[in-house]
């Protein structure tokens, strides 16, 4: 299954992307989303501030955590991530992480009197109201239980306490907003570094949102610290007292800072959502020394800040003033840096080809990848049908060579290898395997890839997920009929284009305009990748070689049928040492920055 290892991969990276952004949002610090979501009342088991922590709660977020972590484990292992290196992540872990969330937000709410923030219940009813509206009496008490709430006494105070944290977050962020000019400067100094070939113009609006979060964390983890200090704390149960004891426990300290092993499981959760590397005793010991080690530098870093004259934000307090402190050293080390006209004289010299402004063109590639219809889906279905009918053990390895489509595995008679671990395989296709039995030959089993005959040769009694198999893949064939039907689409876009009825910027924004590739490009030069389409030199002379706002027409009959048009074109234009001063003076920059923080150990 060669190809189709190929593609699962390309999947699960996407979807470890995206379990990791989930996991991140909602158990990771409650810092942006959950922490100002919403909370509902069941057995107590503790309180913080008066308010009061639930059992039903921790025992919710625990059990979404743990299905994130195994989405994610289950996801590695298609990628081909050994199961060795997948771990389950330590209960202590994920008790501690979610038991800190709720009293976060717990902390919070107790907290949103210091901001006179009050919500009425006009608010609340109004808000309610219009949520239940339409619903039926006597399906409320079902439409409540399946949000978690027992009653609507439940779902209002829930209501109230999402509107408080939301009015908090509004509070306590308002004064501390990024002016445009801010932003400017930012991106000044990273144009030619992390934003290097960024037009302002069109990131400023992320660029600030980003700052903004990045400045907003800092102030909620401050503050959150300093109502921890003087937080009245109390537990229910002594097994969650243990849990929140065991979260404070110290694991580095420098002077005044400490990071504590909260810190640890934070760390853990975004190596193991962000990386392939699963959970073991080895990361957690790498976690600790290196949070050690960062405490270190970031104190030491913090002092020659100050020498500098760059002084901590009294907003701040532990380890968020450390990092911000740092971040602000080094951009006053950028912004700060002077050269001479020879040194950066030499600069230039040493990198005018790249200085220069290459020819790059703009435009857009709008189009569909060709897609098997229900019919084409039907007609391989009915090809693995018959083929299944004269199929036995005995001449399975001969049809598979004949018939199969998978280009990793049809020359080796079908066979996956001695062993194959189910775990790696798409679901539909493992289950087929796990609820046959050795010796079967089951089939037409439907995925993404086609229909598979498959011949269960044997199963390992002590694993469920390793068996030897060899199949035979039928891939839906792209009819002619269904090429036209795309052709025909993509003719009846053009000519709206062409009369002026739509706008490709309309194209490639409104969801109205159903194509599965809808790119833009802004900066193209000769030799790269047609976004949408790949590589493809050929057209890429032809974009080059073409007008202005005319359309260029790409059938590639195994990938589908595009319209290209550039719209824009920047001319090749040498590199000058006065335009390029600025250049040279940030790069030099940025080097002695880095420079000066890696020399602080």
């Amino acid at each position: 299954m060669g190809n189709s290892r190929k593609m699962i991969k390309k999947l699960s990276i996407i979807m470890i992307v995206i379990f990791a952004i989930g996991m991140l949002a909602s158990a990771i610090l409650f810092l942006k989303n959950n922490i100002f979501g919403q909370m509902s009342n069941r057995e107590v088991i503790a309180t913080v501030n008066k308010q009061k922590i639930y059992k039903d709660q921790f025992e919710s977020y625990r059990q979404m955590l743990k299905e994130q972590l195994l989405q994610i484990n289950q996801q590695k292992a298609q990628m081909g991530v050994p199961q060795e290196n997948l771990k389950d992540v330590p209960d202590s872990v994920t008790d501690e992480i979610i038991l800190q969330n709720l009293i976060s937000k717990a902390l919070l709410i107790s907290a949103a009197s210091d901001f006179k923030i009050k919500v009425s219940s006009g608010e609340v009813n109004k808000q309610v109201n219009s949520e239940i509206k339409g619903v039926k009496k006597e399906d409320l008490a079902n439409a409540l239980a399946a949000r978690g709430f027992r009653n609507l006494t439940e779902y209002k105070n829930a209501v109230k306490q999402d509107k408080i944290m939301k009015k908090l977050q509004e509070k306590m962020f308002a004064k501390y907003q990024l002016s445009d000019a801010d932003v400017k400067k930012a991106f000044d100094r990273e144009q030619y570094a992390g934003l290097a070939g960024k037009d302002y113009n069109e990131i400023k609006v992320k660029l600030k949102e980003s700052l903004q979060q990045e400045r907003n964390d800092l102030l909620l983890t401050s503050y959150l610290t300093k109502l921890t200090e003087k937080a009245k704390i109390e537990f229910q149960n002594p097994e969650i007292k243990k849990i929140y004891n065991d979260s404070r426990v110290i694991v580095a300290r420098n002077g005044e800072y400490k990071i504590f092993n909260k810190t640890v499981n934070e760390r853990i959760l975004r190596t193991i959502s962000e990386t392939q590397e699963g959970y073991s005793d080895k990361l957690l010991d790498e976690v600790k020394a290196n949070l050690k080690v960062e405490l270190d530098k970031l104190v030491k870093i913090s002092v020659k800040a100050k020498a500098a004259g760059v002084k901590p934000d009294p907003e701040l307090v532990g380890v968020a003033q450390l990092q911000d402190l740092s971040k602000r050293y080094y951009n006053s080390l950028i912004d700060n840096f002077k050269a001479d006209d020879a040194t950066l004289k030499a600069r230039f010299e040493q990198k005018k080809d790249s200085y220069s402004i290459k020819n790059s063109v703009g435009g857009y590639v709008i189009g569909d990848e060709y897609q098997p219809s229900s019919q084409d889906l039907e007609n391989a279905k009915k090809q693995a049908q018959e083929i299944m009918k004269t199929t036995n053990k005995d001449n399975f390895a001969q049809k598979a060579k004949e018939f199969s489509k998978d280009p990793g595995s049809a020359a080796n008679g079908g066979s996956l290898g001695e062993t194959t671990d189910l775990s790696g395989l798409v679901p539909e296709f493992a289950n087929a395997v796990k609820n046959g039995k050795a010796g079967d030959i089951t089939g037409p089993i439907q995925t993404q890839f086609g229909y598979h005959i498959i011949y269960i040769e044997s199963k390992d009694a002590n694993n469920p997920n390793v068996a030897k198999i060899r199949h035979i893949l039928i891939t839906p064939a792209i009819s002619e009929a269904t090429r036209q039907k795309v052709a025909q689409k993509i003719n009846d876009l053009k000519a709206q284009i062409q009369s002026g009825k739509t706008t490709w910027d309309q194209v490639e924004k409104q969801e109205k305009f159903n194509f599965s590739v809808k790119e833009r490009f802004k900066k193209l030069v000769k030799g790269e990748t047609v976004p949408g389409i790949g590589k493809d030199d050929e057209l890429v002379n032809k974009i080059f070689a073409s007008k202005v706002n005319q359309i260029i027409e790409k059938n590639n009959p195994s990938i589908g049928y595009f319209l290209v048009v550039k719209t824009s074109e920047i001319p090749f234009t040498p590199a000058t040492f006065e335009n390029s001063k600025e250049r040279a003076r940030l790069e030099l920059a940025h080097e002695f920055a880095d420079k000066i923080l890696a020399s602080i150990n």
